[in-house]
């Protein structure tokens, strides 16, 4: 099997130099302190209006209907050659192409109104603010002297505890490099001097049966005061198989020390969502999706993060009829789900609704699909984004936005420029 799908985020000043090609985009540096003082101040502000148990991502519990007149889509786009962020008003649905160049494989996520596009290919961050119209980004590298290049990183998410003013970053691990492994797969950076990038790592295991020593982390989430890490436990020296089920490693951020682990049922995690209350959360697994095999070990599980145990895979790929590609939740009884079904050597992507007490699948909501990298409530909304090249009898590539109440979608979607890989929600 190969590699997965990227699943699957606070500044100013200094405006970036742009190479010809967005992969080498880079900022002009600026004095170590300066930038500190700057993330400082910011995440101070923001500490001051929010508290661990309350400052989430944006994929957390929906926010008030009343915030979506002001809040923004900020949209990672890429073709895989290059890359472009672009901007929507969730309220106005008004769309800004192209305001900066980016790296082609990148991952977007928001906290307040900061901007964290994680460029995977030379392991750094740039951060955005959406009150300063998302002008003037600064970088700070997701890697560590030395230890880690930022080639070698494949950084695959990042997490802002704004009240301590850190960053934990998940690293991947290049194919083909060796620093990362579970010692190393979970950075810390001090924001207060974040030039420096990871000064420590918060130490994982890996798998018993993974032999290569690399847990290969990738999605977080956190709730209260608690940061939940998905490790996918691949073999990389097997064409990225699964060793076995996934994990999830859970990691107190008030002392961040030894994480405790979540043994999850479902191969190949390629979504998490926690549900509010912070007791429960719902993964989903691909399995084999780009095989186009089910085979009852993937699906959708429920898990119990007050016992820290899986519920087991509630609805089974084999029930879905197809491999679970990414999905979110409202609550246990709406999942949306994005379903892959693979025909010869054409995929077909499609959004469900799929209620886990009843273990039924709605009517189709939306595709399908060539290929859809995100699924996101956020604003109250859902956001579907659908990426790849659209063919015969496929929608159209581009950003679709409803109602994230189980009706079927609008199949016109809002034209973004390139192909939307990553999205977030910021409020200025």
């Amino acid at each position: 099997m190969s590699r997965p799908n990227k699943i699957g985020s606070a500044f100013c000043p200094q405006s970036p130099i742009l190479d010809e090609s967005p992969r080498t985009a880079r900022t002009r540096s600026a004095p170590a302190k300066s930038v500190g003082l700057a993330l400082s101040l910011l995440l101070g502000a923001s500490a001051c209006n929010s508290s661990p148990a309350t400052q989430a991502p944006d994929m957390g519990v929906p926010p008030a209907p009343d915030m979506a007149s002001g809040a923004i889509l900020a949209v990672t786009c890429s073709d895989f050659n290059t890359g472009s962020l672009s901007t929507v008003g969730l309220g106005s649905r008004a769309v800004k192409k192209d305001i900066d160049s980016i790296d082609p494989l990148t991952v977007a996520r928001g906290f307040g109104n900061m901007l964290y596009v994680i460029d995977q290919s030379a392991g750094v961050v740039r951060a955005y603010d959406a009150r300063q119209d998302f002008k003037n980004p600064i970088e700070f590298p997701a890697s560590k002297a030395v230890t880690i290049k930022g080639f070698e990183a494949d950084p695959h998410d990042i997490y802002i505890d704004a009240p301590r003013q850190l960053a934990y970053v998940s690293l991947y691990g290049t194919p083909g490099t060796l620093p990362v492994n579970a010692s190393r797969a979970l950075g810390v950076i001090d924001l207060k001097n974040p030039d420096q990038g990871i000064t420590n790592f918060v130490p994982l295991t890996a798998a018993a049966a993974d032999a290569d020593g690399n847990p290969e982390a990738d999605r977080m989430e956190a709730c209260g005061d608690k940061l939940y890490v998905v490790l996918l436990d691949q073999d990389r020296n097997n064409s990225y198989a699964p060793t076995g089920p996934g994990r999830l490693a859970v990691v107190n951020l008030t002392n961040p020390g030894t994480p405790s682990y979540i043994q999850l049922a479902g191969r190949n995690p390629s979504g998490l969502t926690i549900l509010p209350g912070c007791t429960e959360a719902i993964v989903g697994s691909a399995a084999d999706l780009f095989g186009g095999v089910q085979a009852g070990l993937g699906g959708i599980e429920r898990v119990d993060l007050v016992g820290l145990k899986s519920m087991g895979l509630v609805v089974k790929d084999t029930d879905l009829g197809g491999n679970v590609g990414t999905l979110d939740a409202v609550d246990a009884g709406h999942v949306f789900v994005a379903v892959s079904v693979k025909t010869g050597t054409t995929y077909n992507n499609t959004i469900y609704s799929v209620d886990l007490a009843t273990k039924q699948k709605s009517a189709a909501l939306l595709g399908p699909m060539s290929f859809v990298p995100s699924i996101r409530l956020l604003g109250g909304s859902l956001v579907v984004l659908s990426a790849g090249t659209a063919g015969a009898g496929q929608l159209p590539v581009g950003l679709y936005v409803g109602p994230a109440t189980g009706a079927a979608l609008s199949a016109v979607p809002l034209d973004v420029g390139l192909p939307p890989q990553s999205v977030a929600l910021v409020t200025p």
